[in-house]
């Protein structure tokens, strides 16, 4: 009986072994995977390639200690009509997505990866004015100044009064095509405070070698003949934004 029971329950060569090597096979194949994937984020993270490409490299890329700034932050996308008006292009007339709290989705593009789409969806759905250039403009102020004001009481004596400061990110061409970019303000002021020499201005616009589309571009909002962005009041604030309002672009009927 026993020897009937060993001959029943036997398996043909290699039949036992199967199983063992399909299971291998997978770990083997996770492993490669994760190890290659990270392995995919750390070249991207060094050659500066692709880091951005789709959400899933947010998993790959080696920037998850990235710290946090004591500033915060907004973007003003501003288009300049050819009527000289300036026309807001962010967020949409006809809507504003609110991802996280009460936030625009633009101002959640510090990088500028996707303002130029942004640009280009709101002209070709509004029936604005032609455009002379967009401007990409971002403004900065110590996140102190959104304490409420009870607690601003007991740690300030000093009125709360807010303090913004204005830089010039990007310009854009009419069709969206980006033509000038400028670092934030805090790069800026990080390379003021490490730089032993006077950091170079912003390009004049009647300098040489510029190319006519670059040029077009290059006009300060007052016309003046510098061609930097002249200081302008906005209220108490003294700032680099115009000193309107710009209106919002109307709708295309």
């Amino acid at each position: 009986m026993g020897a009937n029971e060993a001959e029943g329950t036997a398996y043909a060569p290699g039949t036992r072994s199967w199983p063992g090597a399909i299971k291998r096979w997978a770990i083997s194949l996770v492993i490669v995977s994760y190890l290659g994937s990270l392995g995919y984020g750390i070249v991207c993270h060094t050659l500066n390639f692709n880091t951005s490409s789709h959400p899933a490299m947010y998993f790959v890329v080696w920037d998850m200690f990235c710290g946090w700034s004591a500033y915060a932050t907004r973007l003003h996308i501003v288009g300049e009509g050819e009527d000289n008006k300036y026309y807001q292009l962010a967020p949409a007339p006809w809507t504003e997505f609110t991802p996280y709290g009460d936030l625009s989705r633009h101002h959640y593009d510090p990088f500028l990866n996707h303002s130029s789409h942004i640009v280009r969806n709101c002209l070709a759905h509004t029936r604005s004015k032609p455009m002379r250039r967009i401007l990409v403009i971002e403004e900065y102020w110590a996140k102190k100044y959104n304490l409420p004001e009870s607690v601003w009481a007991r740690f300030f004596d000093e009125p709360q009064q807010k303090y913004s400061y204005f830089q010039l990110r990007q310009v854009l061409a009419p069709n969206g095509t980006t033509v000038r970019r400028f670092p934030s303000w805090l790069s800026r002021q990080s390379q003021l405070a490490v730089s032993a020499q006077a950091l170079a201005p912003h390009p004049n616009s009647g300098a040489a070698g510029l190319s006519s589309e670059l040029r077009a571009t290059m006009r300060p909002f007052d016309d003046s003949s510098s061609g930097r962005t002249p200081r302008l009041d906005r209220g108490s604030s003294p700032s680099l934004f115009p000193a309107a309002d710009p209106e919002r672009a109307p709708l295309a009927q």
